[in-house]
């Protein structure tokens, strides 16, 4: 209908629509390798339709954020904001999004997307694609979020896909550490076909090791802890070890020698003697990887003349993780955990105990009130 001049006078005194802008994030980072973390937030790339976006509950501290926040190993972005061990709620999805729903805890690891058409993805082994999308330090090239940022925040948005729900049984402040210390031990128990039954030993027991331990244990396996630290016996044994060798003693050692049909090492340390470690396995063992020194030396004759088997491990494909949750779930398998408030304070508190390696066993930085 036409408009009256009563009509005109009640649109002009209408007041504007405010179009309002989205809200930012709030997040704690490094804003320079080797400095402090510090509050900072940030305008999120806009929710994609295969996209959720997380109230985060909690996230663990791992000591690969601490080489990523000083640039240790090269190539980290700045400002960085580190955690890939996130355990949150769901706020929002995408219209895409078919299996979340809002309200639902999940958990995000360190890789939250791939190319999903190379080889490694049609076979089914995503974590092993070239151009893996990781919780943080992937190029987005948006440039008010010219990088992914990580779980020490309040929010995130990740593609769906690589948001884990979690089961019933696993306390969300425990969940976030099993998505990185959990896959990384799980894998190669997968991978290299251990079994029920077989002679199994836990090189270093620590964040990782003390995941792997339950592990072996609860799929019925033998299993040892080998470490230097005689002061770990007591606690590795409450984590399922049926036995306990110290590395530094000879005639321990050789009493298990070509006994053992898998080795697992969370070694990061440098100088280590594998010699010593081939000794102990039979013909056709395996000694898997997945501690990361800065150089590994040995002299290959013991793997020849053995048939032995060197290898590492990384991470776990998108159906490995969703297995090991449940399994976690059915057996009570938890990390140990220590748990601060998240702020930019705690972080750094966090960060610095992992560097002095006085966590047992796992950080975490948690935004639940208590």
């Amino acid at each position: 209908r036409l408009l009256c001049p009563r009509d005109y006078l009640k649109i002009m005194d209408q007041k504007p629509t405010e179009i309002k802008e989205e809200a930012k994030f709030k997040a704690f980072a490094a804003y320079e390798e080797k400095t402090p973390i510090k509050d900072f937030e940030y305008k999120p790339i806009s929710l994609k339709k295969n996209e959720v976006q997380l109230r985060i509950e909690s996230c663990g501290v791992c000591h690969s954020d601490l080489h990523q926040v000083h640039n240790d190993w090269g190539g980290a972005n700045y400002p960085l904001v580190p955690g890939h061990e996130i355990v949150g709620i769901v706020e929002k999805i995408g219209s895409d999004v078919k299996e979340l729903k809002v309200g639902m805890r999940v958990g995000v690891g360190p890789q939250t997307g791939s190319c999903e058409h190379c080889h490694e993805c049609d076979r089914g082994e995503e974590e092993l694609c070239s151009k893996k999308v990781k919780s943080y330090n992937t190029p987005t090239g948006v440039a008010h979020q010219p990088y992914t940022y990580g779980g020490f925040s309040k929010n995130i948005r990740v593609n769906a896909k690589w948001a884990f729900p979690i089961p019933e049984g696993i306390p969300p402040e425990s969940a976030g550490p099993i998505l990185c210390a959990g896959v990384t031990t799980w894998t190669p128990f997968v991978h290299n076909k251990v079994k029920a039954g077989d002679k199994v030993g836990i090189c270093g027991f620590g964040g990782l090791g003390h995941m792997a331990v339950q592990f072996a244990a609860k799929m019925g396996c033998e299993t040892y802890v080998i470490t230097r630290s005689a002061s770990k016996e007591k606690e590795a044994k409450k984590f399922g070890a049926t036995g306990f060798i110290l590395s530094n003693d000879e005639k321990e050692m050789a009493k298990h020698a070509r006994t053992f049909d898998f080795l697992l090492s969370t070694i990061s340390a440098n100088g280590v003697k594998w010699e010593n470690y081939f000794k102990l396995l039979r013909p056709d063992g395996t000694i898997c990887c997945v501690g990361l020194p800065t150089e590994i030396k040995f002299k290959p004759a013991l793997l020849v003349v053995n048939r032995l088997k060197f290898v590492g491990s990384y991470l776990a494909s998108h159906s490995e993780i969703k297995k090991m949750l449940q399994f976690c779930a059915d057996n009570n398998v938890v990390p140990q955990c220590e748990t601060l408030e998240m702020n930019a304070e705690n972080a750094n508190k966090a960060l610095e105990k992992v560097a002095k390696n006085t966590v047992r066993y796992r950080m975490v930085l948690s935004n639940i009130k208590k």
